[in-house]
């Protein structure tokens, strides 16, 4: 699951404890008689709350439940039925919930009532008391209660208007099963469940299993009945309301399991693509783990303002907007993004739901492995796309937010609900994923996928932890790979790998050394050895050789035996496989670099390119040499290296340069891109390739939305006025958002109007999200003002103009205003957010590189992230890239200036 969302504190119990006139099963002092299998005991002391994991002395062994349930209505009606097996004698079982008013509350063993009273524990723990202790056997325990259909939150029970209609959906991952439910909310507690609604006749109810019966209920109402489910934890669970449309897909697997795209009311049609693609991915899959679809039907739907996707067993979930469109709107970007991301919430339908991580220190289990599959899915089944190069330059990216000291671990202790957040990051996506790849390169991709699927034999429909799966990829592979494994897995980093040719001998070696790799201005040490599996390509001309270790200590040598004479070049990552940063001498570099890198592959262009970036960061190489790359670059033909070569303009972020060198970057962009910008324009041509296609929009963005290209911004404007204007087919797909948002930047009041305009007009979600993209491009003081007091209008949903802010925090030109409304108005923003999202208001102070804002941030966040749910470790963050941002500046900056500063004119 791409990113999912935070939970607050507790009130529960308040109407228990507080209202003796509210309805309860807590039994008087004249208790039954003590229950077979329950024991008189003294007086005792008050129980002790847990405070981070359930007690595993009780046990759920199913539940059953029943939701009353309106989507028009801020509130649901709930009754929940838990078989309990109770392993060890307690007086208290303990739950979890959120924002639920408990009404009724009666535990029996062997059908005799036992006689509970509640307590409030720390948090979201929920005790129930008995008056004797229990004692091991079965339990049976049936909670009335009723909970909140959230207008602000997109975690646990929500609710959403769409064209006129309201909605109710859920997300559950990771703690949002307890706004529901009062529930063993954690991922080791897997077991069956059954679900049953009430809602107003008419609408569709929707939920992992297929629906039993369907019958009229009381008020005029309709009962619907489901399945039970196979074992699933709890934040697996979904469920949705509404009148929802259908389109039906081909069956999907070996079991041809019903396979439907679902949305809201009027918007089917636009789930075509969805559809087509769906069961090929399946059955891809399914091929691959070899073990069929486990669950017995596959919804797909789309939900509006919902972030992301969620890989929820039979109803995997979707943002609207990735998911649907009209042919005549689409884009091969947003195929291409919905392709990717359905086939990790579909590969998470073997690693997470027929196998599960049996506590959040293992999510990496999850999604590492959804993101590698998917990566894997799309190399074999689109072969044309480029996946690997993508991989690689996902990679680098990592590598980048690897290399600060407050980044997380891929698997890292879990302490707080704050590091179940926390887990939900870069790291665990795309380190987890590219330490899979290569350790599949490293044992081989046969070996690797029978440590896979034993893997998956051994814990279907259970739960798993790291060190199962390693046992299960050692013995297939038939050797310890735990070693290799942890060293990626338990420490956070990654190591820089140098490599020197040396020729003296009679077979040229390679010297091979490592340490952490880190950037300017990092106050870690450098110490530290993983145990990594490192491949280099070598060659004379045309002729390449290959050569692999496994490298354990900080030095050693790897004998190039291929190799005829000594090689006149040296790729140290092969393929941009490993992952780890390189360095080699500045001859060597500077031959990858020039004519030799045509014997580079693609994707070793793309590894060397994210390397240059980082031996810039790290201070091993000045940042004119490499800007120097990017006139050479910028004719590039292939998108996916084109994109990658982009990553150098990092070097000349806004940030970073002084005003004069402002206007200094936005000609040199002019200058390197604008002719090829132009020549292409805003028009495609028929019969023009994909890779045409996709790069037009790159060169559009650089030239005119940041270079300000005057012929390319007036185009845009001119674009954008029809399409405002109702002329909806005025700008093509594949350019919509890159021409909305450079009409913008350049925009003036005038136009700022007229869009403010249109979004209140627009009731379509799709056009409301068009606008709401390029809003943010303005800079002007006054129009930012306009743009962000919308997050403080009641009427106005906060969860669809959040990006408002962090767009314009995100801007040199406009942050000093985000930044001065998020002080003036910070308890109020944080009261109308999402719970999980009030940590994201850290990121106001990350563009920024000076002591001065580092120190005023410091001052205004450090209290109001203790109290925000992550808070901490996103401050944190923040603060760690403002330190670096300063010292790169520092040593990097004359450097920068001088690149890009005009050449003198001579008398």
């Amino acid at each position: 699951m791409p990113r999912t969302f935070r939970c607050a504190a507790l009130a529960l119990w308040a109407a228990v404890t507080a209202c003796a006139t509210r309805p309860t099963a807590v039994p008087p002092a004249s208790a039954p008689a003590p229950a077979p299998g329950a024991a008189a005991v003294a007086p005792r002391s008050p129980p002790v709350s847990p405070t981070l994991r359930l007690p595993t002395g009780v046990r759920p062994t199913g539940y059953s439940a029943e939701l009353t349930l309106d989507p028009t209505q801020p509130t649901f009606q709930g009754v929940l039925d838990i078989d309990l097996d109770v392993k060890e004698a307690t007086e208290t079982v303990w739950l979890l919930g959120h924002e639920l008013t408990v009404k009724e509350a009666a535990l029996t063993v062997g059908g005799v009532p036992v006689a509970v009273s509640p307590v409030k524990g720390t948090g979201d723990f929920l005790g129930l008391r008995t008056e004797v202790a229990l004692g091991p056997g079965a339990a049976h325990l049936r909670l009335v209660y009723e909970g909140v259909l959230s207008e602000r939150e997109v975690s646990g029970a929500f609710r959403a208007r769409e064209a006129g209609d309201w909605y109710a959906f859920t997300q559950f991952e990771p703690l949002g099963a307890r706004r529901v439910f009062p529930c063993f909310d954690e991922p080791g507690f897997k077991v069956p469940w059954q679900l049953t609604f009430h809602v107003p006749a008419g609408l569709t109810v929707l939920t992992n299993t297929p629906v039993v019966s369907q019958e009229p209920g009381g008020a005029g109402g309709t009962t619907w009945r489901f399945a039970r489910t196979q074992p699933l934890p709890s934040y697996l669970v979904a469920f949705a309301v509404g009148p929802f449309d259908f389109l039906d897909a081909e069956a999907s697997g070996e079991k041809a399991v019903r396979t439907r795209i679902v949305t809201t009311r009027g918007r089917a049609a636009e789930g075509a693509h969805a559809a087509r693609v769906t069961p090929g991915l399946l059955a891809y899959l399914e091929r691959y783990f070899g073990v069929p679809y486990p669950y017995e039907k596959l919804d797909v739907l789309a939900i509006p303002l919902f972030g992301g996707a969620m890989e929820n067993p039979g109803l995997v979930t979707f943002n609207s907007e990735l998911m649907l469109s009209r042919e005549e709107e689409d884009s091969v970007e947003r195929q291409r993004a919905f392709y990717a991301t359905q086939a990790h919430e579909l590969a998470h339908q073997w690693f997470g739901n027929l196998v599960t991580m049996q506590w959040w220190d293992d999510l990496w289990l999850n999604e590492a492995f959804a993101t590698w599959a998917a990566s894997r899915a799309v190399s074999d089944t689109q072969p044309s796309w480029d996946e690997p190069l993508k991989r690689v330059s996902t990679r680098s990216q990592t590598l980048n937010a690897d290399s600060l000291l407050s980044a997380r671990r891929i698997r890292q202790p879990i302490q707080g609900e704050d590091d179940v957040f926390n887990a939900f990051d870069g790291i665990t996506y795309g380190k987890g994923s590219a330490v899979l790849y290569m350790t599949e390169q490293w044992l081989g991709p046969d070996v690797f996928q029978r440590g896979v699927r034993r893997h998956l034999r051994a814990h279907e429909h259970g739960s798993a932890t790291a060190s199962d799966f390693i046992a299960a990829l050692s013995a297939e592979a038939q050797r310890d790979v735990s070693g290799v494994l942890d060293s990626f897995l338990e420490q956070g980093g990654a190591p820089l790998i140098t490599a020197r040719l040396d020729c003296s001998a009679r077979v040229p070696e390679v010297e091979l050394s490592q340490r952490r790799f880190l950037p300017l201005g990092s106050a870690g040490g450098t110490r530290r050895l993983w145990k990594v599996p490192v491949c280099v390509r070598h060659g004379t001309g045309a002729r390449a050789g290959r050569a692999c270790t496994l490298l354990e200590t900080e030095t050693a040598r790897l004998p190039l035996p291929e190799a005829r004479g000594c090689p006149t070049w040296l790729q140290p990552n092969a393929d941009g496989a490993g992952y780890y940063r390189t360095a080699v001498d500045a001859r060597m570099l500077s031959r990858l670099l020039s004519t030799d890198s045509r014997h580079l592959s693609r994707a070793e262009r793309v590894a060397l390119l994210g390397d240059v970036r980082a031996l810039v960061g790290a201070g091993a190489m000045p940042a004119a040499d490499a800007l120097g790359l990017l006139p050479g670059l910028a004719g590039e033909k292939d998108p996916r290296v084109f994109q990658s070569s982009l990553e150098l303009l990092e070097l000349m972020k806004p940030s970073l340069l002084s005003e004069p060198r402002l206007a200094d970057r936005q000609r040199f962009l002019r200058d390197t891109y604008g002719a090829q910008a132009r020549a292409l324009g805003f028009t495609p041509r028929a019969n023009e390739d994909v890779d045409t296609r996709l790069l037009r929009p790159l060169l559009l963005e650089l030239a005119g939305k940041q270079g300000g290209d005057p012929r390319l911004t007036a185009e845009a404007r001119r674009l954008t006025e029809r399409w405002l204007g109702g002329d909806t087919r005025a700008i093509d797909a594949e350019l919509l958002d890159t021409t909305l948002a450079t009409a913008a930047a350049w925009g003036d009041a005038a136009l700022h109007s007229r869009m403010m305009t249109a979004l209140g007009a627009a009731t379509e979600r799709k056009r409301r999200e068009d606008i709401l993209g390029a809003l943010p491009h303005f800079h002007q003081s006054d129009l930012v003002q306009r743009n962000l007091g919308l997050l403080l209008e009641p009427a106005v949903d906060l969860r669809e103009v959040w990006r408002l802010l962090f767009g314009a925090a995100a801007d040199v030109r406009s942050r000093d205003v985000a930044y001065a409304f998020v002080t003036r108005n910070y308890d109020a923003l944080a009261a109308r957010m999402p719970d999980e999202q009030v940590a994201y208001l850290a990121m106001i102070a990350a563009s920024y590189c000076d002591p001065v804002h580092r120190q005023e941030a410091t001052a205004f966040l450090t209290e109001r992230m203790a109290r925000a749910a992550g808070g901490p470790h996103s401050l944190a963050l923040v603060l760690e890239s403002i330190d670096l941002c300063i010292a790169f500046k520092a040593a990097q900056g004359p450097s920068i200036e001088s690149f890009l500063a005009p050449p003198r004119r001579g008398r």
